[in-house]
């Protein structure tokens, strides 16, 4: 008797595109209410990843980022093989683009999710992101990966409860404006924390005082949201700004300043100085974004940028020039296309 996983089977090929994301700070270091971290983000258009899965004998995988996606892929036969058919049957995985690796732009979740995306409608299973995630020990502080990957656009979460294991909920989501645009930098700086280095950093971080902790919840509350929603983007990058110095204040043990290193510092405010209306520093860094309104503001801050980032690199010794592009927010999840199998 075939098992329902067998009977719903039906895709020989699965790709998956999603994109990259900018978390742009935690809310709550402290967890005195019974919850830590309350996170905020916003899903990018690119950079991509695209990655194929085909049903095939044995596993394997190929492409940049091919080996960590292959980990992922181990995780989920390890987590799912109770439901799989026997015999077994598994999948070739072939990462085509990869967001760049460590430089605070998501890659792993959104690897992460889409390898598990796609062997999951490969083999009949029912998994969403969010359980997914949980499968893949991803998600352990923020859920703004997993809602960008979900569903795209701006992003709040609640917060991991203190004695839980499940993601944080999204309690806003929203579009951004069209018109909203990412100036973004890639310093050729160390890259950000990860893995344990990350797990240790968080174990040695000093709580927050409770009245830090407040203003930046009344900073999210009472100006970012609401000049989301009228489309006041003055005052949404005036609060980001503030909101990035509060978090980055609150992360200097552990990182050594209020941002990841003194180049990403310097380009932070040279993107303030040459007309950003918010900027900040994603994740872990190094990498740092600027806020600007329309294609012609975003194209000549980027332009300003790439050279007070060739003098800045210089100074700091080193021989590559940042990388600079302007991107607008992804108001849409990963765009999921399934081949059927041939009978």
């Amino acid at each position: 008797m075939q098992t329902k996983q067998q009977r719903e089977r039906k895709w020989e090929q699965v790709r998956v595109e999603s994109a990259a994301r900018l978390h742009m700070g935690f809310i709550d270091l402290h967890g005195g209410l019974g919850r830590r971290f309350g996170s905020i983000g916003v899903a990018l258009e690119h950079p991509k990843l695209i990655l194929e899965a085909t049903l095939a004998e044995n596993l394997r995988s190929e492409g940049p980022d091919g080996e960590r996606a292959e980990e992922f892929a181990r995780r989920f036969y390890a987590h799912y093989q109770p439901s799989l058919p026997s015999p077994a049957i598994r999948a070739h995985i072939r990462v085509i683009e990869a967001i760049p690796l460590h430089q605070g732009l998501g890659s792993g979740t959104q690897l992460a999710l889409a390898v598990g995306t796609a062997l999951a409608r490969l083999h009949g299973i029912e998994a969403d992101p969010f359980e997914l995630a949980q499968v893949m020990e991803r998600g352990r502080r923020s859920s703004i990966g997993i809602g960008a990957f979900q569903q795209g656009g701006f992003l709040l979460d609640g917060g991991r409860r203190l004695a839980g294991t499940q993601p944080a909920p999204i309690l806003v989501r929203r579009d951004l404006p069209s018109d909203w645009l990412f100036v973004i930098v890639q310093p050729p700086a160390t890259p950000g924390l990860s893995g344990t280095q990350e797990d240790r950093a968080f174990v040695n971080l000093p709580l927050p005082p409770e009245e830090a902790v407040g203003r930046l919840a009344r900073l999210v509350m009472m100006q970012m949201l609401p000049a989301l929603v009228e489309e006041d983007i003055v005052t949404f990058g005036a609060a980001l700004t503030e909101v990035q110095r509060l978090v980055g204040d609150s992360f200097t043990p552990v990182q050594g300043g209020r941002f990841a290193n003194p180049l990403s510092a310097q380009l932070i405010s040279d993107l303030l100085e040459y007309g950003a209306l918010g900027a900040g520093q994603s994740s872990w860094g190094p990498t740092v974004y600027g806020l600007v309104k329309g294609e012609k503001a975003a194209q000549a801050l980027a332009e300003q940028i790439r050279v007070s980032s060739a003098l800045s690199s210089s100074s700091f010794s080193s021989l590559e020039p940042a990388t600079v592009y302007c991107v607008p927010a992804s108001n849409h999840g990963a765009r999921i296309t399934e081949t059927e199998r041939k009978v």
